[in-house]
Formats: C-alpha cells, structure tokens, sequence
C-alpha cells in the first residue's frame, strides 16, 4: 500500500507540473494572439487612414473647384451690374433725347 501511495502523490504532482505548463502555454498563445489581433487592428487602422488622406484629397479639390465657382459668379454678378447700371445710363440718356 504505501508504494500506491507515493505512485498516487507522484501522479498527482506530475498532474500539477503539466496544469502549470498547460496554464504557461496558454497564456503564451493568448499573448501571440493579442498581437496578432493587434497587428489585424494595426492593418485596419492604416487602411482607414489611407482612406481618410484619399478623401481628404479629394475634398481638397472639391474645395478648390467651388472656390473657382464662387469666384465665376461673382465675376458674373459684376458683369451683370456693370451691363445693368450701362443700359440704365442708356435709357436715361436716351430718354433725354
């Protein structure tokens, strides 16, 4: 009997060694999928800024064309202005005559 009981104290410190590896491993492999759950982030996130920096190209140039628009019809109100105020002085003169 006491030979069964050093087998059963060996069996169950054997078990506790392999727990403690099985519980090392683990968090090792926890520790590499964190990392790789960064590195999937990490890509993701450069993705968007990649996208983000496209897009604020693209708003750059859409703020550039309505600059040019705004400035078109401004030109054009002027043009309209100056075309108004000349036939008014036309008709004035005109009228005179």
């Amino acid at each position: 009997m006491p030979d069964n009981n050093n087998f059963n104290e060996l069996l169950i410190h054997t078990l506790k060694q392999i727990h403690v590896r099985l519980d090392r491993l683990d968090a090792k492999v926890d520790e590499k999928t964190d990392k790789a759950d960064l590195k999937a982030v990490e890509q993701r996130f450069d993705s968007v800024e990649n996208r983000l920096d496209s897009v604020e190209n693209r708003l750059g140039s859409v703020e550039s064309r309505l600059d040019r628009i705004e400035s078109g019809v401004g030109a054009i109100k002027w043009a309209i202005g100056v075309g108004l105020a000349a036939i008014g002085v036309l008709m004035a003169v005109l009228k005179i005559f």
